[in-house]
């Protein structure tokens, strides 16, 4: 299945496409008179285009195609469950690989995810589906990669490592949201360092300056940082992911679905963590789908109809519609505090409110966490919108934001902090029922 908002299989792409590109993004960074594209071009010149040609000569000997290694960096745990994760790893070149786990360090279990009668295998990432799990429980694991066309095969056979279940029924829950990094190492890096460990991290779109490099996929979302190994981002905070409308631009953006993974196998999904139900929902573009900077390479609009369709029916999802706390994630904002201003690109995405807030009033949600104006912000519920609006920073340092949140039976605490961990701004929510 292709995500409707995903770009056409385009493998490769001239000068000119790139250029126009680049030039036809025109969005306002919050910070001074700055539009985004200047941000695009100016503040990661180097990232968008010319990071190939920085890195070092150990970073290059870790990445794709170089045969002295199977696996590269660190697997990442993605799309947590009740009843599972996924495990997805990278390769430097054609290979396949399975997943051994279990309750305790002695494993004794093995996830191969034979479909369609192969073994998972892949170029550039590997990705092994774990079913069946307990909720709310540790499991150990470990990732094995093997040659592809021997014979008797090279194996690899990683560390073990960990990971929590998420549980429906637990009495609290922890998590943590990025958004908007676009690739600014140094912003995720510091992100890492300052992210606590959670039932789950959700990084909540713009993952990157769309996507033009081959390997740039595979490094950003499976193992950020820029450096060799990346950075072991889930190892204590498995990973969901939302995209943002840079992240279904460019040529390999198609890659995206191929490399990463959802609860649902969708862009969309709900869930629930300890006492608070979480309806994640894809926004799309900021512009039009017959916006000559798209290059008629996306179909948002159906998609947001079908997320609509699909949002009317699991709000009447037991867990989901008994949940003490109701929290909306999406890249762009639904509600923004200067609406009436038009601008060259939606700074909330009026298109997704319009087909979704009957849903979301009628659930009861109490605040949609957003990002994708590179700036914090807060918007109180009122009659009309009975639910409140988070929003987080932007990709540099100085308006890169962390947002986490807590749940028990007495509150929901949501407290957004700088790259210092000054507290900007914190909201509090009683349960529901």
């Amino acid at each position: 299945m292709i995500y409707p908002c995903a770009v056409s299989r385009i493998l490769t792409a001239g000068n000119k496409d790139i250029a126009s590109s680049l030039i036809g993004y025109s969005s306002k960074t919050s910070i001074g008179a700055m539009d985004r594209r200047k941000f695009i071009q100016l503040s990661t010149a180097g990232t968008v285009i010319g990071a190939a040609t920085s890195a070092t000569a150990q970073d290059k000997a870790a990445k794709p195609g170089d045969p002295t290694t199977l696996a590269v960096g660190h697997p990442a745990v993605m799309a947590p469950r009740s009843d599972g994760v996924e495990i997805v790893w990278r390769v430097s070149g054609l290979a396949k690989g399975y997943v051994e786990y279990g309750t305790t360090k002695d494993l004794g279990s093995v996830a191969r995810n034979d479909g369609w009668g192969l073994r998972p295998a892949g170029k550039e990432v590997i990705k092994v589906r774990l079913d069946g799990l307990e909720p709310g429980t540790t499991y150990h694991y470990r990732v094995v990669t093997e040659d592809f066309d021997r014979k008797t095969p090279k194996k690899e056979t990683g560390p073990l490592r960990s990971f929590r279940t998420l549980s429906a029924t637990a009495a609290s829950t922890s998590f943590c949201v990025w958004n908007d990094t676009h690739k600014h190492n140094d912003t995720i890096k510091k992100l890492a360092s300052i992210t606590p460990p959670s039932d789950f991290l959700l990084w909540n779109g713009d993952t990157c300056n769309d996507w033009y490099k081959e390997g740039e996929v595979a490094e950003t979302l499976i193992s950020p940082g820029g450096t060799k190994s990346g950075i072991d981002f889930t190892a204590n905070n498995p990973l969901l992911i939302l995209r943002g409308n840079h992240d279904g631009r460019g040529t390999h953006a198609y890659q995206v679905e191929d490399y990463t993974a959802s609860p649902s196998g969708k862009p969309w999904y709900a869930f629930r963590s300890g006492p608070v139900a979480f309806i994640c929902m894809d926004t799309g573009e900021d512009k039009p789908d017959d916006s000559p900077y798209l290059f008629g390479r996306v179909a948002c609009e159906p998609m947001r109809r079908e997320e609509a369709e699909w949002l009317a029916k699991v709000i009447e999802q037991p867990e989901i519609k008994n949940a003490p706390y109701r929290v909306v994630c999406c890249h762009i904002p639904l509600r923004w505090i200067d609406e009436a201003t038009k601008h060259s690109y939606d700074h909330y995405s009026k298109r997704s409110r319009d087909l979704w807030h009957e849903s979301l009033v009628k659930w009861g949600t109490q605040i949609v966490i957003s990002g994708h104006t590179h700036r914090d912000a807060q918007i109180e519920a009122n009659t009309e919108f009975p639910y409140a609006q988070l929003v987080g920073g932007g990709p540099k340092m100085t308006q890169a934001r962390l947002i986490t949140g807590k749940a028990d039976a007495k509150q929901l605490v949501l407290t957004v902090t700088d790259m210092d961990k000054k507290k900007t701004q914190e909201l509090n929510f009683k349960p529901l029922t």
